[in-house]
């Protein structure tokens, strides 16, 4: 490989660290990651409460990884639909559809769950 297209060990950390929280998140339960996802439907969100897209919710679940590319928040679609999907069934989100893929907006009850931290006991019906 030539020098020039060497990536520096911080480059490769950022990356393998990215790859390491996709993995994470990919093996939550559904419920588990539901409850991740929400927050980035309200105002701390990539959209500050107003609607988002699948594709930023994945970057918003990996904004704390710089080495996490385009490419490799793709990985994270399939599961997030799922999240949304419970969230949706749980009246908590829900779908905006303005494309094939809808953008996806925080409910008055997701926004009174989520201030109130009881998304996960909402999500298993104790709420």
């Amino acid at each position: 490989m030539s020098p020039l297209f060497r990536r520096s060990p911080e480059k490769v950390a950022r990356k393998a660290a990215a790859r390491a929280e996709i993995d994470r998140l990919r093996a939550l339960g559904v419920g588990d990651l539901a409850v991740a996802v929400l927050p980035g439907l309200g105002p701390d969100g990539p959209t500050h409460g107003t609607s988002v897209r699948v594709q930023q919710l994945c970057g918003y679940l990996l904004a704390g990884y710089p080495g996490a590319g385009q490419m490799d928040t793709l990985d994270l679609l399939a599961p997030v639909r799922r999240a949304l999907q419970l969230l949706d069934g749980a009246g908590l989100v829900s779908p905006i559809s303005v494309q094939r893929e809808p953008s996806w907006r925080i409910t008055p009850l997701g926004e009174m769950t989520l201030a109130e931290g009881t998304v996960r006991e909402r999500l298993t019906g104790a709420g």
